[in-house]
């Protein structure tokens, strides 16, 4: 009984499999000729949908009226003909036209004139930053160098004045190489490190270090600005060794024509003029300060000493150093109470001697004096540091060292 019923199962198995294949079988040839006569009869026609028939009519826009300009012609002017003048070598500037705009000029203080007031120690540097060869002390008038022994003193004050000048502007040179090397600079700790095997502190401008030292633009820093400043001293001390020789050759030579001068006794004319020998002495005192150029104490810059410095009390009396004729006598800048005596020429040239800083003054321009007379007292007037009598001795108007006359 159990296997009559297996068998039973067993084919009606059979059965529904059969039954399924012919059922797939059917639905695959129903679809295939579905397709087959879609395909002959094309696509399906889609519905033709309607057009808008909304029309829109905009109104006429009228564009606004345009009125044009009058427009002026330009006024051209007829072309001047060329003269046949040959036009000159140098342009002829432009005629500066003064304004009330813009920032104010900065001007650079004058040097007063002889007789004025003195120069200020402020406005010195500037002066002398303008013009580092500029007298801050007024000069007599000088006579023409017509003669070998004018033309040789004139050299001397010329030589003078350039020593003068180097010396300002290695002052100044020097001041700028401290600054520079008060500076920090990369490149020059760099190269510090490098030669004592010191590593530098790590920060980010590394890179930038190193860069600048393989740059062309090292010379920007301040180690090649360094390098520069003290090439110009190196230079300019050179200049100034050459011209201090010029100036000493030039000085013996004057000084061997001037002891000739006043071993020499001159024709005996004016009894208060000049008739050889040697010039006295204006006081007895201590030389505090020599003929030549030097840092000057009361302005701090390099100055020609014209003369020399005789240290005594205040109101001690100024001699004439010989006779003649006084040709100033009063406020000389500077020099504060001035008295210039003339005492006739010698070596060919105008002799004249000088007394600065006086506080009192006893003669009068016009006036003859003799050998030794009071003309003066001593003071500290004018650009001075304390009471003493600068005293001068002037060949045509141009100093020369004193002391081998006195």
């Amino acid at each position: 009984m159990t296997r009559r019923g297996s068998r039973k199962a067993a084919l009606a198995t059979v059965a529904a499999a059969a039954a399924l294949t012919m059922t797939s079988l059917y639905l695959d040839a129903s679809a295939d000729s579905a397709a087959a006569q879609t395909s002959a009869q094309g696509p399906l026609p889609l519905p033709t949908l309607p057009s808008p028939s909304l029309s829109v009519s905009l109104p006429p826009v009228k564009p606004p009226p345009v009125i044009p300009s009058a427009i002026k012609p330009p006024t051209v002017k007829s072309p001047t003909a060329p003269s046949n003048a040959v036009p000159s070598a140098r342009p002829t500037p432009p005629a500066a036209t003064p304004t009330n705009s813009g920032p104010p000029q900065v001007s650079v203080p004058a040097v007063p004139s002889s007789g004025g007031p003195i120069v200020s120690p402020g406005s010195a540097a500037a002066i002398i930053d303008a013009d580092p060869t500029a007298d801050l002390y007024p000069q007599p008038p000088v006579d023409p160098a017509v003669t070998p022994q004018a033309r040789q003193v004139a050299a001397l004050t010329d030589i003078q004045h350039r020593i003068q000048y180097l010396n300002n502007i290695l002052t100044r040179t020097r001041a700028d190489l401290t600054r520079v090397q008060r500076d920090p600079d990369p490149v020059l700790q760099l190269l510090t490190a490098l030669t004592t095997g010191v590593a530098p502190a790590s920060d980010p401008d590394s890179a930038a270090t190193l860069a600048t030292v393989d740059s062309v633009d090292a010379v920007d820093t301040a180690t090649g600005r360094a390098a520069a400043l003290s090439g110009a001293i190196t230079s300019g001390q050179t200049e100034l060794a050459r011209r201090q020789r010029e100036e000493t050759r030039l000085r013996q030579e004057i000084e061997r024509r001037a002891r000739l001068a006043t071993a020499i006794p001159q024709p005996a004319g004016n009894p208060a003029s000049y008739r050889g020998g040697r010039l006295s002495s204006p006081l007895s005192g201590r030389l505090t300060s020599r003929f030549g150029t030097r840092f000057d104490p009361y302005y701090h810059v390099w100055q020609l000493h014209a003369g020399i410095d005789l240290a005594a009390a205040t109101g001690t009396p100024i001699l004439a150093a010989a006779g003649g004729r006084v040709t100033r006598a009063g406020w000389y800048g500077g020099y504060g109470n001035y008295t210039c005596i003339d005492h006739g020429r010698a070596d060919g040239q105008r002799l004249s001697t000088c007394y600065g800083h006086q506080s009192k003054l006893l003669v009068s321009p016009g006036q003859q004096v003799r050998a030794g007379q009071v003309i003066g007292r001593v003071g500290s007037t004018g650009a001075s540091t304390g009471p003493h009598l600068h005293f001068e001795v002037r060949l045509g108007g141009r100093p020369v060292d004193p002391l081998p006359w006195i």
